[in-house]
């Protein structure tokens, strides 16, 4: 399910975006809390809820509110990538896929 409802700021050229404060904690092994602020002139107003709990990397929760360019996010997910071949969660570790893709260079 995902919903955006968006107010531009036609005023202004959208020209800078600045991360406020960010929060990240590891719930389990794969799962993932992050609750993160912005400052940005890209909007007026926005709203956006996204929720895929698999089917794409790093699957999830999102909630983001944006007033005024002052932006709230949360961000409930799973670390780990999407196999969109087999339509399955990947297997490999990071370290294995260092090691196949760069031959030990």
């Amino acid at each position: 399910m995902y919903f955006n409802f968006t107010i531009y700021s036609f005023a202004k050229t959208p020209n800078f975006w600045y991360k406020l404060k960010s929060f990240h904690k590891q719930l389990s092994k794969n799962k993932h809390v992050e609750i993160e602020t912005f400052f940005s002139n890209y909007n007026l107003f926005s709203i956006e809820f996204d929720c895929k709990l698999s089917g794409k990397d790093h699957a999830g929760i999102r909630v983001k509110v944006n007033i005024g360019g002052l932006e709230l996010e949360a961000h409930f997910y799973d670390s780990r990538h999407w196999n969109y071949n087999e339509n399955c969660w990947e297997e490999s570790t990071a370290k294995d896929m260092i090691k196949n893709n760069f031959d030990g260079f």
